[in-house]
């Protein structure tokens, strides 16, 4: 088994580059979502106009960072998979930047795959981290490519993903072999006719998979 986990609302409770987008262009946002909402922009090229070049320094963000809460389950979920000798890993389509400091600030460490972040003069700096041109989610990571490329190196191992999002977490919950899904990610595979197990805290996940045996 291996377990792929979204961050920003799934792993952690808020979603840290929404919230900070709110409350730092929380004026352009509307029309950039409006774009996105019509196609005219892919989610990453959304993410470059709101987020590159932003001026919030490292200690702002620091700041911020330390604001951000993670789900009740969510170190519980590492352990449980490190005791189980289970692969976890965060696919975020959010930044390294942000989640090596919530490691820190959290005192709990995991694999991640995300987008880069880097700071110059108290400005933004950001690049996709595993952009993907063949899949439709027009993220900055995509968690199908993730996945797949897991698989293909990996025969024969079963792969969970945990989300919560529409944009990002669709394309990696039809990846795997078993979907964890809530929030806006649910009725979209529900309108696939795709199948999913529902979950309010990563809790939840755990207690679904000790019922299978694991």
């Amino acid at each position: 088994w291996a377990i792929f986990c979204d961050f920003d609302g799934t792993f952690s409770v808020q979603d840290v580059g929404s919230t900070i987008a709110k409350e730092h262009q929380g004026h352009r946002r509307p029309a950039v979502n409006a774009r996105f909402q019509k196609g005219e922009i892919t989610a990453w090229e959304s993410n470059m106009e709101l987020l590159d070049g932003l001026e919030l320094s490292e200690p702002e963000l620091l700041h911020f960072l330390h604001t951000i809460d993670l789900d009740p389950g969510a170190s519980e979920l590492v352990e449980w998979c490190t005791s189980r000798n289970i692969l976890f890993e965060i696919l975020s389509d959010g930044f390294d930047y942000n989640l090596d400091r919530l490691q820190e600030i959290h005192q709990v460490e995991f694999r991640y795959a995300a987008n880069r972040l880097r700071i110059a003069d108290g400005r933004w700096q950001i690049a996709p981290g595993h952009p993907n041109p063949d899949c439709s989610c027009g993220t900055g990571t995509c968690k199908w490519g993730k996945i797949q490329a897991f698989r293909s190196e990996n025969p024969g191992v079963i792969c969970v993903h945990i989300g919560n999002g529409q944009v990002s977490d669709l394309c990696g919950a039809l990846a795997a072999d078993v979907a964890f899904a809530k929030d806006t990610l649910a009725p979209a595979l529900a309108a696939r006719g795709e199948s999913y197990e529902e979950f309010e805290t990563l809790r939840d996940v755990m207690a679904t998979l000790e019922s299978w045996g694991l």
